[in-house]
């Protein structure tokens, strides 16, 4: 057994371990300047790699620039900038460039690239910052398509690139006009463009939880239990809107029904509302959700007669979800609640409910 078992994490090392490069194409993009040119880039990236992606096979692999990323952003400018005699020349900084992948709802798979670049001149032997931008290009894919993604990769990092270039081609332009031409020009719709979405960097993509969950409900007049699947992705700052599917039994205590001279209660019902997250530090979350249910309750009176009654409510709760670790294991929650009914047995109950389940 041990064998088996030191074979298994080689095997699961080399899964996670496995490179594979990105080589850029050297398509040019319409530059409108020729007084500049790329000189060098430098990587001040403290990991060189692209990050984690799914290769061409669906396996999960490290991307890496052909064959290193300075020589291959430098390579891609080259294209697009022709070293003209009196040109100047111009330096980059690459900060971050990074590859991300998640599943992003039930059906669908986001892919980003995140990109930081630092334009500089030379001044005196230094260098001299001119322009930062950072930008993301993102695509989403529906989970079928999902073989699909990695032929995207080197498109967008391409496109993130051209954005970033242009971005500090159209300040250098500003930046070096008279100041007398400067005041009369207005602003072109280039020009907003690149402003407002200079510093367009969205938060990270969470990661895709998929949770199996069994609550239980005690309250003051009824008790049961419900089984839930949860998705969700995760999310450091929005409000987090998961995907469930549940199935639900409840029961009405003797006492609640002996108190209004009824013998038994049937309930029909639908409802609208919303159940979200609030993600307070790594691993514990907020629970809130509010709900209005529609339906029919259909109460046999102790002497035999039924009575049929529309029924509307609206119900709500607080809770905590704990999700101590990530990639899996055990899933804690605890709520309380609170709901208000046109039922003919009770129109306000309050309880609180307990959840166990496992995250996969």
């Amino acid at each position: 057994m041990k064998s088996i078992w030191y074979v298994s994490m080689f095997f699961l090392s080399s899964i996670v371990l496995s490179q594979e490069k990105i080589a850029l194409k050297t398509v040019p993009f319409h530059t409108e300047n020729s007084s500049i040119y790329i000189e060098q880039v430098f990587d001040t990236r403290k990991e060189k790699n692209l990050g984690l992606g799914t290769n061409k096979f669906g396996e999960k692999v490290i991307f890496q620039l052909h064959p290193n990323a300075p020589r291959a952003i430098l390579s891609f400018m080259k294209t697009s900038f022709s070293h003209a005699k009196d040109a100047k020349p111009i330096y980059i900084k690459v900060e971050n460039l990074e590859i991300q992948q998640s599943q992003s709802s039930i059906n669908h798979i986001t892919t980003r690239v995140y990109i930081d670049l630092v334009f500089y001149e030379k001044e005196n032997d230094k260098l001299k910052e001119l322009h930062a931008v950072r930008h993301y290009e993102e695509e989403i894919f529906s989970m079928s398509d999902g073989s699909k993604i990695f032929e995207t990769y080197e498109k967008r990092i391409r496109a993130a690139l051209e954005y970033c270039t242009l971005s500090f081609m159209n300040h250098y332009k500003k930046r070096n006009k008279p100041e007398s031409i400067s005041r009369g020009i207005q602003t072109s719709v280039e020009d907003v463009f690149y402003e407002k979405s200079k510093s367009k960097h969205a938060e990270r993509l969470g990661k895709w939880f998929n949770m199996l969950t069994y609550k239980k409900i005690y309250s003051k007049h009824k008790e049961g239990w419900k089984i839930s699947y949860i998705g969700f992705a995760d999310s450091d700052k929005n409000f987090i809107m998961p995907f469930v599917i549940s199935y639900d039994r409840y029961s009405i205590k003797r006492s609640s029904l002996l108190n209004k001279n009824y013998t038994s209660v049937d309930a029909f019902s639908i409802g609208g509302g919303f159940d979200g997250y609030l993600k307070i530090v790594p691993g514990l979350y907020a629970n809130i959700s509010l709900e209005v249910p529609l339906g029919l309750e259909i109460a046999k009176k102790t002497e035999g007669k039924k009575q049929h009654n529309f029924l509307i409510g609206i119900s709500s709760r607080q809770g905590i979800k704990i999700i101590p670790w990530k990639d899996y294991g055990i899933v804690i929650g605890a709520g309380v609640f609170q709901q208000i009914q046109t039922s003919k047995v009770y129109t306000r109950n309050f309880g609180f409910e307990l959840e166990l389940g496992v995250n996969f």
